[in-house]
């Protein structure tokens, strides 16, 4: 049996296992809190107002961006052999395993958040501030564990024994539209409340995966074990898997696209001015829920497991054509035997499922000098992820030289995610009278390619807007 071919069918099979099925919540920059041209910060607290109001450029009113990741582009490619080499991939022998293995972490994941604005409107009625949004939430996370790529890595060596213990390993993605209206009123001449309501309509949850992939392989003594089970589970309306002659998917077919899920959202949110140069303020986002319907629920799942002790046993199991010489009839009867037990085939399991959206916690302080045209903040958010909250203290400083432009820088004094990622971000929002333009970032990558690809472990929130201005606040009699 040649190990080589074994080990990349092992791997294609994964591959195919962990993607075949997604072929088929994030919120805005956090260093626009204290500022004044930032138009959507209302989703970070909706009490909080800018000073204009706004229509969004439809596709181009808020772009937001959230990445997260254990891993860079150094983790992957190293330096040739000889200088002026090009770079090569972890895969080269020219890697070390171990240098390339102590740069991973236990588990593994890259996470993508997007929020796209579809439309966009902030108009105030007085002293009361009106939003109306509608816009769509696309949320991607992809985990691999360390053997994963010890697995690639080493592969099945020749004269050793050796063990992979493979569990989580997958793919998630949903998609949901929104549509949000708030409202923030003003209380006597200091305290400002919010109040934000949010329908959330399902468009696909789909979630694929091995839970388990157990290789144990000594190839001395002919013990050669391989034990997967792995699940898929998509809500998805308006379109149907197919399956091959043997009840496996092969395939989707698309029609007319449907609502896959149902839920409602809620923001809350408040802002005291005890001084005129001190604001405080607190707020919570997305405490809601979104119910995922059965009717559009397909459930597949993959499960078996090869087993030679010893010689014979090989041989008599089909491990070979009879004479142990590895030919291509053995190739083929192991390669049929992995693509058999890690084929997906539907199962009769579909069910309702209710999912918590996670929902955040902003607390802010700012106070102000030269009539606020510079002015510091801190801000305290968190996530509350079930079983692995996010916590971070941020701490900023806000240039107002005019009324048209704002300027944030902010550094992360504390993150319960990042570690030692670079923790700097920057705000830039500019209002030209009839136009307002904002661009920030939370944690700006430091070193990056020519190419302006991060080399180094990513965590990165990125936003840019673009909207015609409206009418300021009517101040009070």
């Amino acid at each position: 049996m040649k190990k080589a071919n074994v080990k990349m069918m092992i791997v294609s099979l994964i591959l195919i296992a962990t993607f075949q099925a997604t072929n088929a919540q994030t919120s805005v920059a956090k260093v626009g809190y204290f500022m004044d041209n930032a138009p959507q910060k209302h989703f970070l607290n909706p009490a909080l107002v800018p000073t204009r109001g706004y229509f969004n450029i439809p596709a181009l009113g808020s772009l937001d961006f959230d990445v997260r990741t254990t891993f860079g582009l150094n983790t992957f490619l190293y330096p040739g052999v000889n200088a002026g080499d090009p770079m090569v991939l972890f895969m080269n022998e020219a890697v070390d395993a171990n240098e390339f293995l102590n740069k991973l972490s236990p588990e593994n994941y890259f996470k993508l958040n997007n929020r796209f604005s579809l439309f966009g409107l902030g108009i105030y009625a007085g002293t009361s501030f009106w939003t109306f949004d509608v816009s769509t939430r696309w949320n991607t996370e992809l985990n691999a564990p360390k053997d994963f790529f010890r697995f690639l890595k080493l592969g099945i060596p020749d004269d050793q024994d050796i063990h992979y213990n493979i569990t989580n390993l997958g793919i998630s993605t949903e998609l949901i539209g929104e549509a949000s209206l708030g409202a923030s009123f003003l209380i006597g001449d200091n305290i400002r409340v919010g109040a934000k309501g949010k329908l959330l309509v399902g468009g696909a949850k789909i979630g694929a995966g091995m839970d388990q992939i157990k290789i144990d392989i000594e190839p001395n003594n002919y013990i050669f074990k391989i034990k997967s089970e792995g699940k898929m589970s998509a809500y998805l309306a308006g379109i149907e898997l197919t399956e091959d002659d043997n009840g496996a998917i092969d395939g989707f077919e698309m029609g007319t696209p449907g609502m896959a899920g149902l839920g409602f959202a809620a923001d809350l949110g408040a802002s005291w001015s005890p001084f005129s140069f001190l604001t405080v303020s607190a707020g919570i986002t997305d405490l809601g829920v979104i119910n995922w319907n059965m009717t559009h629920n397909k459930v597949a799942k993959s499960s078996g497991e090869i087993s030679y002790n010893g010689l014979d046993d090989f041989l008599n199991q089909g491990g070979g054509s009879g004479s142990g010489s590895g030919g291509d009839e053995e190739e083929s009867t192991i390669d049929d035997q992995l693509i058999k037990i890690m084929q997906f085939k539907l199962q009769d399991e579909g069910e309702n499922l209710a999912v918590k959206l996670s929902p955040t916690i902003n607390v802010g302080a700012e106070a102000g000098i030269w009539e606020n045209r510079l002015s510091v903040g801190l801000l305290y958010s968190n996530k509350l992820i079930p079983n692995n909250s996010i916590s971070e203290l941020t701490a900023m400083v806000n240039i107002k030289p005019i009324h048209m432009l704002n300027i944030t820088g902010s550094y992360t004094l504390m993150n319960s995610a990042i570690g030692s990622v670079p923790s700097f971000g920057f705000g830039v929002g500019l209002n030209l009278i009839v136009a307002n333009i904002f661009l920030a970032c939370d944690y700006v990558p430091s070193n990056l390619t020519p190419q302006f690809i991060p080399i180094d472990p990513v965590n990165t929130n990125v936003q840019l807007g673009l909207s015609w201005a409206l009418g300021k606040m009517k101040k009070k009699n």
